[in-house]
């Protein structure tokens, strides 16, 4: 079938990519195989009407993961764009090879006939976007350095824009632009460039449209994902010009990611800096790693890092690379013992993968590994053998149903040892973990697991919601954060996350013996701060991230995602805690 309807509003497939950068790119999506096993389906008789599926063992139906032929295939008529229907019969990896290939040859050979025409079209569109910048609104996409919550989160939203061609230029003076003030060091995205509309759509807040098939009829759900606004979810404030910036700001193309100044002052073995944003998680895992000793002092609204037992040339070297504010001094020994200090170990980190796909997983190993935190993978048989105290501080459970994660799949086109989850025994182990003193982190519908099978006061709203009532497939949303607990160090008290359609929670009435926190909640009016949200009046004041002290161990749950595919730098820290 070709020219089939998708949603254009969502950057996220590849094809849209390249319609974003002035250039052609097609989706293409084929039948899957058993990863590389074919694939063996009835064939159908144009014309006849379908045949019934064949009856299992005692009348019912077979079983869908049953090694017999899946059912024929019920489009079966020929028409314009589906000329040659799939009748059914072997279905190969091979198969899906060729018509890859064939429609990616075609595409090259429809381009290649038609290279004058595409060329002059392209030339167009990219003359008429820079024409535009210069006279339309917005002129310039504004990127503050200095004033950020955490100036690195500038760079990082920076070097992003750059790897995916846009040009950015920095101001060497300070200039005012629409009546406001900004330094030396601001970052300038101007929009007389052929990417400008790609960078502006990046940046600027989603708002979903209203799209209804006909006048009477309900409004209709997005697709797909409804907003990526990339400042909010990196936390980067990021402004709109009206008009272009003067020249007085002098600006200057940067041919890399920009650079901040770091620097280590004063004398003295005490080092401290403020832990603000996720890079400074990772400056804490360098020091770790060598033999340093690591404290957070809070003090106000500002958490402080206290490092002692570190050479100056490495913490020079830190400052210099994450563009630190270090201050150097000689402290009392009992510094790291006072009432508001929270010491600083490296944490026995594992990771839980089940042998049902969890790309979750995937993306959270690779967030805790870019930052250094180096997880160990759990599989079901290593969570069944226990002692898991004696080998971990730490325990991650990524965005999973609890049935995946307790039974697995057991169908018998999987191999044997690839079969079931970690059952009641795995259960009880991790039970006996947090029992001993460890702290469980669980994420979107792994939190499940813990209101089901552990007495605490937390209950999972979304579950009594229909998507009638609640649906959100997508959105960056406010969130509010108790940045006087250990686990919100490093966020603003108000920062940006991803939701999409995960838990949020109500805390109820608990054990004595218990003691549960809100880490982060949402606010009691306007929480979406770009894209679409049916339902959100529901969401008003509720929890987003739950802590629950077991004494000794404890429960962390997070409904919100905050490490969703990586994209969400603003919330690592709540994480990383």
């Amino acid at each position: 079938i070709y020219n089939s309807t998708y949603t254009n509003f969502w950057q996220g497939a590849m094809a849209w990519s390249g319609w974003w950068h002035n250039q052609i790119g097609m989706l293409t999506e084929v039948a899957s195989v058993r990863v590389a096993a074919p694939v063996e389906q009835r064939r159908a008789i144009p014309g006849a009407p379908p045949a019934a599926e064949p009856e299992g063992p005692g009348g019912g139906r077979r079983q869908a993961d049953a090694p017999d032929p899946i059912p024929a295939p019920r489009d079966v008529t020929p028409r314009t764009e589906y000329p040659r229907p799939w009748v059914g019969g072997r279905w190969t990896l091979r198969d899906i090879v060729d018509y890859e290939l064939i429609a990616t040859m075609g595409l090259l050979e429809a381009a290649a006939d038609q290279r004058e025409t595409l060329l002059r079209q392209i030339y167009e569109v990219n003359r008429v976007t820079v024409e535009n910048g210069s006279k339309s609104e917005p002129a310039a996409i504004l990127i503050p350095v200095s004033s950020q919550f955490e100036p690195r989160a500038a760079v990082r939203l920076a070097d992003k824009l750059q790897i995916g061609g846009v040009d950015v230029w920095q101001a060497s003076a300070a200039f005012d632009a629409d009546g406001k003030s900004y330094a030396a060091g601001t970052l300038v995205v101007p929009m007389t460039q052929v990417f400008a509309r790609y960078a502006k759509d990046l940046l600027e807040k989603q708002t979903y449209p209203e799209v209804r098939r006909t006048p009477s009829s309900q409004p209709e759900p997005p697709y797909d994902v409804t907003a990526w606004s990339l400042g909010m979810l990196m936390g980067a404030d990021v402004a709109f010009a009206k008009k272009p910036v003067p020249a007085t700001a002098q600006l200057t193309k940067l041919a890399g990611a920009p650079k901040l100044a770091g620097e280590v002052a004063g004398n003295g073995t005490r080092f401290t800096f403020e832990y603000k944003g996720a890079d400074s998680a990772l400056v804490i895992n360098r020091l770790l790693k060598d033999g340093a000793r690591v404290a957070c002092e809070r003090t106000g609204a500002t958490q402080i890092v206290v490092v002692t037992g570190a050479q100056r040339k490495r913490v020079e070297a830190l400052a210099s690379e994450f563009g630190l504010s270090v201050r150097a001094a000689d402290g009392a020994k009992d510094a790291m013992a006072k009432a508001n200090v929270v010491a600083i170990k490296a944490p026995r980190v594992a990771l839980f993968q089940s042998w049902t796909a969890s790309m979750d997983e995937g993306w959270t190993r690779w967030v805790l590994e870019q930052w250094e935190f180096a997880p160990k993978t759990l599989h079901n048989a290593d969570v069944r053998a226990g002692k898991l105290r004696q080998q971990y501080d730490v325990i991650v459970l990524a965005d999973q149903q609890p049935r995946d994660i307790l039974d697995g799949n057991e169908s018998p086109r999987v191999r044997p040892e690839y079969r079931g989850g970690i059952g009641d025994e795995g259960l009880q182990a991790l039970k006996t973990f947090v029992a001993e003193g460890g702290t469980l982190v669980m994420m979107g519908n792994s939190t499940e697991l813990a209101i089901q099978k552990w007495p605490i006061p937390v209950r999972n709203l979304k579950r009594g919601y229909s998507r009638d009532q609640h649906f959100a497939p997508g959105t960056v949303v406010r969130v509010q954060v108790d940045t006087a607990t250990p686990l919100g160090y490093g966020v603003p008290a108000e920062t940006c996350g991803f939701y999409n359609n995960s838990p949020f929670y109500q805390v109820t009435d608990g054990f004595a013996s218990q003691r549960t926190r809100v880490i982060a909640r949402y606010p009691n009016s306007d929480i979406v701060a770009s894209g679409w949200l049916k339902g959100e009046e529901l969401m008003a004041g509720q929890a987003a991230v739950v802590q629950v002290d077991l004494n000794p161990g404890r429960l962390i749950l997070f409904g919100l995602r905050p490490q969703h595919r990586a994209q969400t730098q603003a919330t690592f820290p709540l994480l990383f805690n």
